[in-house]
């Protein structure tokens, strides 16, 4: 094969690679906004809280509630904190109200916040948190403020009048804020890295890795997540093969059920490369989960695994990639799927994402 016995001028130099891992996972670098959805939202108060359904509800002056009031027992200062990422898009002159832009449309309005000083009733207090300010980028979680009865609240007590709008116009938001998971405590507003969604998992190394060489671009158009938890698609490893060798994008279209795929130039790629193979004879699935077994061939083939002499795993007979699982198992690449039982490699698994991680790092040596 042309691309499989060499390896990639981008490896050449490991030390250097690895000193700029180094710096990304010592790094703090500041989160992005990602895609909203309102039934992902966490919930925007921490602390001890009731509220009920009370959205249409009529109001003074002929208007009509157009939010969800989270009542705090008559308690100021409960933590306000982004219900998800964005930017804050404005902020009341006066304290103490902020809106939060989620693109496409979205947003979250958080008001009454705390405007007097601890024990008083003063109207004294800047009830939004150091360093928010109009244009700051927030994470779901973070801290923007403090609950309070700013505005017109004083009648009604410390509360957030909590409000979710799509082009600008009010929908109920009882049923996200009665569904949203609640936090202990507001988060950091900057992780480890390059992708906020890994901090903490075993692979994270491998993922910087990954993404250091420039064979993983992350998950989201803000490329500030990586999805480890998410079934690696066949079209994606095609990707991240075609990245990893440089691979050229061949005249020859082999399969038909690529049309319009985003991966489709890098499946055209591999497979001229010798690297790919279809989930039919005519036909290459890219968005269907890679299961373990094609990871172990595709991995055979990229990087020309040498053949093994031994049959590590009793649940891979029958398989018809159990050569190159052999061969992964004898080159330390894989030590099967269940720490209790070595011989069990669960072919017919998907593979994560941060799993195909580690296994490319594995095979590069790194």
């Amino acid at each position: 094969m042309e691309y499989a016995g060499e390896r990639p001028k981008r490896l050449t130099s490991v030390i250097a690679m690895l000193t700029l891992l180094s710096s990304l996972i010592a790094g703090a670098v500041p989160a992005r906004a990602a895609s909203f959805d309102p039934a992902q939202i966490v919930f925007p108060v921490i602390g001890d809280v009731h509220f009920t359904d009370t959205f249409g509800a009529p109001r003074s002056g002929g208007r009509s509630h157009e939010a969800t009031d989270i009542m705090t027992y008559g308690v100021k200062g409960l933590p306000a904190v982004a219900a998800a990422d964005g930017y804050v898009n404005w902020i009341g002159s006066e304290c103490c109200l902020l809106s939060i832009n989620h693109g496409d449309g979205w947003s979250t309005h958080y008001i009454h916040l705390d405007n007097d000083t601890p024990g008083t009733d003063d109207g004294q207090r800047w009830g939004i948190a150091p360093g928010i300010v109009r244009g700051s980028q927030v994470v779901a979680g973070q801290l923007i403020g403090w609950v309070g009865d700013s505005g017109n609240a004083e009648w009604a007590g410390p509360h957030l009048h909590f409000e979710i709008r799509k082009n600008g116009v009010a929908i109920n938001p009882y049923q996200y804020v009665l569904n949203a998971p609640r936090l202990g405590a507001p988060v950091d507003p900057h992780y480890n890295g390059q992708f906020r969604d890994d901090d903490g998992s075993v692979h994270e190394a491998d993922i910087e890795v990954m993404y250091a060489l420039g064979i993983t671009y992350g998950c989201s158009l803000e490329g500030d997540k990586y999805c480890p938890e998410d079934p690696i698609t066949r079209g994606q490893i095609a990707a991240f093969v075609s990245r990893l060798f440089d691979l050229p994008v061949p005249e020859t279209d082999f399969f038909v059920d690529d049309n319009g795929s985003v991966h489709e130039d890098s499946i055209n790629a591999v497979m001229a490369a010798g690297i790919g193979f279809g989930c039919t004879e005519f036909e290459y699935c890219p968005d269907t989960p890679l299961l373990r077994e094609e990871m172990a061939e595709v991995l055979v083939r990229a990087f020309a695994v040498a053949p093994a002499g031994v049959d590590y795993f009793h649940d891979d007979a029958g398989s018809r990639f159990e050569a190159s699982i052999n061969a992964l198992r004898q080159a330390g690449i894989t030590k099967g799927c269940d720490a209790a039982d070595e011989g069990r490699f669960c072919p017919n698994s998907p593979l994560t994402r941060a799993q195909m991680a580690s296994f490319f790092v594995r095979s590069m040596g790194l």
